[in-house]
């Protein structure tokens, strides 16, 4: 006898197991001779996509990255303001507006 899950099992309803008469957790491995697989309670896997990248993209992007870090702080140093920078602690903060001492 394998073990199974719960999980799948025409025997199980709402966390609770009808032939044994007590609460089970699911997903626990076990075995049982009263096991009935129940195939609308088997869940399909997921297949994620995902990014791979090789060695030189990923070399290509760090040194770009770096490229622009240095070009930020060089500008910085010579006090010239951020240009086309994402983060808004690098950039122009005047985009920004707050309401909090507004009184209407």
């Amino acid at each position: 006898m394998e073990k199974i899950t719960c999980a799948t099992c025409a025997n199980e309803k709402d966390r609770i197991c009808i032939i044994k008469k007590n609460k089970v957790s699911v997903n626990k491995k076990r075995r049982c001779n009263k096991y009935i697989l129940a195939p609308e309670k088997v869940k399909a896997k997921q297949i994620l996509k995902s990014v791979r990248m090789s060695y030189q993209e990923k070399e290509a992007l760090r040194k770009e990255y770096k490229e622009q870090l240095k070009l930020i702080k060089q500008a910085a140093r010579n006090g010239q303001p951020v240009q086309n920078s994402r983060h808004p602690l690098t950039g122009d903060l005047s985009r920004f507006v707050s309401t909090a001492g507004s009184e209407e």
